[in-house]
């Protein structure tokens, strides 16, 4: 009995360890993912957005380019008019233009001109389209994307105030990008978890999955002049 005893023991404290050591793993293997991603989809956006209104020169003298003819960056905040059988309720739209070769998705342009869409899916995808085309998923597990713009007011080239949907595009100098990401699976939380959201509100999450907010500001490196 007594060995019997000490057996059982032995094997709940084993089970335990296991147990605790699997969720550690866990955690931490849905912490690396979340840091990824959020910064996968900084880069991607800063990218993009800095090259935005970027003109390739033409050196036919014939028939020179010399400024970008279509709209460098404009976007839609909460409100869906643009993609509605696709986007988020409630989620941010932005849309990056610029003289490239390929688009967002690596494909090649024909005209030399991109027009590259970013919004979220009903299935926390934020996705990228481009020039009208199929959107295709950059990133999985985004609950949140947040775009508001600093804008030039007074011609001095320094951004005067922050908008989410400017009173004139032509006036934006810089982008600031807000992401929220979560796990993938329940539990990796030990409650629900308190976090501060894009726009500086306290929420508590509706579920036991961590989360992470991630933002960045980029400048539009072709307005700056």
């Amino acid at each position: 009995m007594v060995a019997l005893g000490i057996g059982l023991l032995l094997t709940v404290t084993i089970g335990y360890i296991f147990s605790g050591s699997l969720q550690i793993f866990r955690v931490q293997d849905e912490n690396a993912r979340i840091q990824e991603s959020g910064r996968f989809i900084l880069d991607t956006l800063g990218r993009q957005i800095s090259q935005a209104g970027y003109t390739a020169i033409s050196s036919d003298y014939s028939d020179p380019k010399i400024d970008f003819t279509g709209t460098p960056i404009t976007g839609e905040h909460g409100v869906v008019a643009v993609r509605t059988g696709e986007r988020k309720s409630g989620s941010d739209y932005l849309a990056v233009s610029f003289d490239s070769s390929i688009d967002c998705q690596g494909n090649g342009v024909a005209s030399g001109t991109t027009m590259n869409e970013f919004y979220l899916n009903n299935r926390d995808q934020l996705l990228c389209a481009s020039n009208g085309g199929t959107g295709a998923a950059l990133a999985e597990g985004v609950e949140t994307f947040q775009v508001v713009y600093g804008v030039d007011t007074d011609g001095d080239l320094s951004v005067d105030r922050f908008y989410a949907t400017p009173p004139d595009w032509s006036q934006v100098m810089t982008v600031r990008v807000c992401v929220v990401v979560h796990a993938f699976s329940a539990g990796t939380s030990t409650e629900a978890q308190k976090y501060q959201d894009c726009s500086g509100v306290t929420r508590i999450a509706p579920d036991t999955r961590l989360r992470r907010v991630f933002s960045a500001s980029f400048q539009l490196r072709n307005r700056g002049t």
